[in-house]
């Protein structure tokens, strides 16, 4: 009973501390770099000489590179051609949903904050070429007739013919050269490493794990925070003796586990002596 007790009242804490933390601090502590733009094809950033800054709503209503949302350079007037893009190639260029999944990703790598605050241009990974073309090599492309640069279908109205990303290239380099891409190849040596490496991508990963975790914390904090201190108190009530009989149950499955074994293992020795 004192050990149930003691667990109820670290859940009554628990409680007390999440309604009292503060949420708003950001998960990145980099303040010392600021948005460089890239030249080539990108418009230059709306953010130029700022921090990477969370992006704003009107980008979010864009629905496009989510996983650069928590801190980024681009806005929603520089990534806007990118939007149109993904949505002609979804509706024009008969794309999977690995090439749209995949070509998002090339076409938001302006958007990764490391990239961003780099003074280097932007160079793609040739191996990460690859892996977009072998996604999208069946989509539907055309050239646009005023500086030869693949879109996809749809896009642009100074286009010629719509043909599949195989037809027009043959390899990822090629096909990210023709998107208007600049690619690092193995060889080639830069002091910033390529997007779409390892490393450039684990940032990715990072970044949706602590917006998914900071969006799941704040829902909670905000339905704590609504609950008068009866429904607070009823609440861990509830969640502790949901705990307690998930454990005590599972504690008895084994019990009954190991008594079923022990006279098997009875049952087997009669039987041998038997024998």
């Amino acid at each position: 009973m004192g050990r149930n007790l003691t667990k109820l009242v670290f859940l009554v804490f628990f409680l007390r501390l999440l309604i009292s933390s503060s949420c708003g601090e950001s998960f990145n502590s980099d303040e010392t770099r600021v948005c460089i733009s890239k030249g080539g094809r990108f418009l230059p950033y709306e953010s130029e000489g700022e921090t990477p800054m969370p992006s704003s709503l009107e980008f979010k209503d864009l629905n496009l590179c989510k996983v650069f949302h928590g801190k980024t350079c681009c806005s929603a007037s520089t990534m806007h051609s990118a939007s149109l893009a993904l949505e002609n190639l979804a509706t024009y260029g008969e794309a999977t949903k690995d090439c749209l999944d995949m070509f998002e990703l090339l076409e938001c790598s302006i958007c990764q904050p490391n990239v961003g605050i780099q003074s280097e241009p932007l160079h793609i990974c040739a191996s990460f070429c690859d892996r977009v073309f072998e996604a999208c090599s069946d989509a539907y492309f055309s050239r646009n007739a005023s500086n030869q640069v693949i879109v996809p279908c749809g896009a642009s109205e100074g286009t010629i013919i719509c043909g599949k990303a195989s037809k027009w290239e043959s390899n990822g380099t090629a096909f990210c050269y023709a998107l208007g891409f600049t690619v690092q190849t193995a060889g080639d040596l830069t002091e910033e490493p390529c997007y779409g490496s390892k490393s450039s991508l684990e940032p990715v990963v990072e970044t949706v794990i602590k917006t998914e975790t900071f969006a799941w914390f704040q829902d909670l904090q905000k339905l704590v925070r609504e609950m008068t201190l009866v429904q607070q108190i009823s609440w861990v009530v509830t969640l502790f003796l949901i705990g307690t009989t998930a454990f005590n149950r599972r504690r008895y499955q084994q019990e009954i586990q190991a008594m079923v074994e022990r006279d098997a293992r009875r049952l087997m020795g009669n039987m041998n002596g038997n024998a």
